[in-house]
């Protein structure tokens, strides 16, 4: 069962928008609650493909270093909240987007360096 679907009370749009998150970090995870690499990558290619070709038509790789980049304990699984970590960078450029900025921008990028 699904973590949107456990409280039977009615939760608040933003409620329910933070279950999805739960459920979209389930849906990729191994038994012992992390992701690995290559669920990462399938998660994100699934998830977010016009974030992934925005930045690959800017010349960057965000595929390149990402599970490295996140993966802050080293010990090659991805935590909830190292997952979390990685959606609030990708979060900084939809911002940024929302402001104008093209998605995957420079400005975005900078932003990058102060979460990860």
């Amino acid at each position: 069962m699904s973590a949107s679907k456990k409280n039977k009370m009615r939760d608040t749009p933003v409620e329910q928008s933070m279950m999805k998150l739960i459920d979209l970090f389930h849906e990729y995870t191994k038994p012992d609650d992390t992701i690995h690499m290559q669920a990462l990558m399938k998660m994100l290619k699934e998830n977010f493909p016009n974030f992934l070709k925005a930045c690959d038509e800017r010349g960057k790789d965000f595929l390149a270093h990402i599970f490295e980049d996140h993966d802050k304990n080293k010990d090659q699984k991805i935590e909830f909240s190292e997952f979390l970590s990685l959606l609030g960078i990708i979060a900084v450029y939809y911002h940024e987007h929302s402001h104008g900025a093209p998605l995957c921008s420079e400005r975005g990028e900078d932003d990058e360096s102060s979460l990860a």
